[in-house]
């Protein structure tokens, strides 16, 4: 396993020269939106234009990568310039007499925290910690379900503080629908929903019973998510016991509730990966490939994530690459080629998706500076592999 485990390195370093925070776009509607669909509070940097302290926390300290991983993953993230658009009545309706002003912003829109004046990384964090603290409700639910508060609508929102919380749900939930029968079928579907976490569970019934509902009231991408995290359970018991039957029972679960074939064919080579199935997985993919929009980068590092010594796939997934990343010069699929030069050992492959990356045209310079920074650290850990080989 030594080259992959010099090839992790390499896509923490990807993180190192990417890791910043994520602002989204939208207006303030559209980003509750987000955030209520994502079950996030809202971070926002209220800025000026004229600012110096805002002009020095966006270069020095949304950049830094524990800032981005930090804020990417617990936060749907805005900037917003409080002198233009929707900022005047924003600056107003929260009380922004001061920039930087950060907020954080409940997905229902009420203040939770805020913080003014330039912070430092460490600082920043803290103050998204102090506002994820506010958030998460779990210990104050958790005390009044003990007390014997029933309401479901009360337990469907105990559920989704759990999930915050990453704490267990799926044996309360089980216990609560022995306990009490009479629930309403709309909310019964959801509080079932928001506990689901293995496939092989009984709420998956009362889902899919409520499938029409689940569609009503979350986003598909939302549905999906939830959906591919407790296949990943189901499909580690199958291994686990090498009982293919349980996969292939909870595959045809799944079209029961009408996911994309992309996703199925996801969660299928999840299973063939963790089985060392190299033949189902290709046979997997070149089903992907027959869409109209098969994307041959991203199987390209679908096959490198799931064999990193085979290279046999690496081959394979090389001349994936080498018909998509021509036409799509992404830096995404620049990583890809980059992991799949240091997988396959092969200094030469490295400067061809170096050189194919440089043709890009209309290159702002922090993506040329990304570009051969990326470089400069593939070739780093390609020649470190080469030192230990």
């Amino acid at each position: 396993m030594k080259k992959f485990k010099l090839t992790i390195p390499f896509l923490l370093a990807v993180t190192m020269v990417f890791g910043q925070i994520d602002f989204r776009e939208g207006s303030w509607e559209e980003l509750l939106q987000m955030a209520q669909a994502e079950n996030k509070p809202v971070f926002v940097d209220a800025y000026a234009v004229w600012c110096g302290p805002c002009k020095r926390m966006a270069s020095e300290v949304f950049t830094q990568p524990s800032v981005g991983d930090f804020f990417n993953e617990n936060f749907i993230n805005a900037k917003i310039d409080m002198e233009k658009g929707e900022g005047p009545s924003l600056g107003s309706q929260y009380g922004v007499t001061a920039y930087p002003t950060l907020l954080f912003i409940s997905p229902e829109g009420k203040l939770m925290h805020k913080a003014v004046g330039y912070q430092s990384a460490d600082r920043l964090i803290n103050n998204g910690n102090i506002a994820l603290s506010k958030a998460n409700q779990s210990r104050e639910f958790s005390k009044k379900y003990d007390e014997g508060e029933r309401d479901p609508a009360f337990v469907l929102e105990y559920m989704k503080e759990l999930n915050k919380a990453e704490k267990p749900t799926e044996k309360i939930a089980l216990e609560y629908f022995q306990e009490i029968k009479d629930i309403d079928p709309e909310l019964k579907a959801q509080i079932a929903f928001e506990a689901l976490k293995n496939m092989d569970s009984q709420l998956f019934k009362y889902v899919l019973e409520g499938k029409d509902v689940i569609r009503s009231m979350y986003d598909q991408s939302i549905i999906d998510q939830k959906l591919v995290a407790a296949s990943e359970s189901t499909i580690n018991t199958a291994i686990q016991y090498n009982a293919p039957s349980v996969f292939n029972q909870m595959v045809e679960s799944l079209k029961l509730m009408d996911l994309s074939p992309e996703i199925l064919a996801s969660i299928e080579r999840s299973y063939f990966a963790e089985a060392g199935d190299e033949d189902a997985f290709v046979a997997s993919i070149k089903k992907s490939l027959e869409s109209e929009d098969a994307n041959e980068c991203g199987l390209a590092m679908e096959i490198y994530q799931a064999f990193p010594e085979s290279k046999p796939m690496l081959e394979y997934a090389r001349e994936l690459f080498d018909r998509g990343f021509p036409v799509d010069l992404t830096m995404n699929n620049y990583v890809v080629g980059l992991s799949l030069a240091i997988g396959l050992e092969d200094y030469v492959y490295m400067e061809q998706v170096y050189g194919t990356m440089q043709m890009k045209a209309q290159q702002t310079t922090r993506e040329t500076a990304q570009i051969q920074a990326l470089y400069e650290k593939a070739k780093t850990f390609l020649e470190r592999t080469n030192r230990e080989n």
